[in-house]
């Protein structure tokens, strides 16, 4: 299924399969051991996860997550949602001050 098709709004994925930033190889990536404060703060995250490439030696985080058009949107939509909820909830409240 293609990214755009899909109807997940995040997508995880596990950057071991895809190509390596340095050499383009394919499927050489493998996680690596958080080795200072920045990696152990990425790896808490849960966005970025730190890989090598057992070919070239290159390491660095990679993202997990794919932020599709879905997520914007629907970002979007909830943020609109819980606007005009307090928005009510703040009218309804202060009318009973009243």
């Amino acid at each position: 299924m293609a990214i755009a098709q899909s109807k997940k709004v995040l997508l995880r994925l596990d950057p071991s399969y895809k190509r390596c930033p340095s050499c383009r190889d394919v499927n050489t990536l493998r996680r690596s051991r958080a080795k200072n404060l920045f990696e152990n703060i990425l790896k808490f995250t849960g966005i970025y996860k730190v890989y090598r490439c057992r070919k070239c030696n290159w390491r660095g985080p990679l993202s997990t997550i794919i932020v599709t058009k879905n997520t914007v949107k629907n970002i979007a939509i909830y943020a609109a949602v819980i606007w005009f909820a307090l928005y009510v909830v703040s009218r309804v409240i202060s009318s009973l001050d009243k």
